[in-house]
């Protein structure tokens, strides 16, 4: 609030003028304009971000392979009692009997016919082969990919019974 006194001779007379607080000035106006023009502007890389945090969380196949390769070859190299068929192979490791097999489009894993571990996803087909102390997987995934690996067993060697 503004106050001024003015004299015109011999009264005197008081002038005020309150601040207009229900407009913008030009000030303000380019400080909104800028900052809703950096809200507008971030929101497309934004999303980008997301999506690319989102494609990175997806592992991709070959680390999924390999996961699951490595998993099933050091189960496998403490087993007893393998008994493999083309579309599932089955051992004994200290006492537990674990299961390997199709179900959908992905690999699970059992153990003593009780729950449902996925282990691999997107499988087309796959197949086990009995080679000499151990398995030959050949499996494809739902892309067209496709992935060997030899699994062995040394149970026959320590004793144990081998396929």
């Amino acid at each position: 609030m503004w106050n001024m006194t003015k004299t015109q001779g011999t009264s005197k007379k008081f002038v005020s003028r309150q601040m207009d607080e229900k407009g913008f000035t030009l000030i303000e106006a380019l400080l909104n304009f800028s900052i809703i023009c950096i809200i507008s502007f971030s929101i497309p890389l934004m999303m980008k971000g997301f999506s690319t945090i989102k494609h990175d969380l997806v592992p991709p196949r070959y680390y999924e392979w390999n996961l699951f390769h490595e998993s099933v070859r050091n189960e496998l190299r403490k087993a007893n009692d393998v008994k493999v068929l083309p579309n599932q192979i089955s051992f004994v490791v200290d006492g537990e009997t674990i299961l390997y097999q199709k179900y959908n489009q992905s690999i699970r894993r059992r153990v003593n016919n009780r729950g449902h571990e996925v282990v691999l996803q997107s499988v087309d087909q796959f197949t086990f082969n009995v080679i000499h102390q151990g398995v030959h997987l050949n499996l494809e995934f739902e892309s067209g990919e496709k992935v060997e690996g030899n699994l062995f067993y040394f149970a026959a060697v320590e004793g144990g019974s081998s396929p």
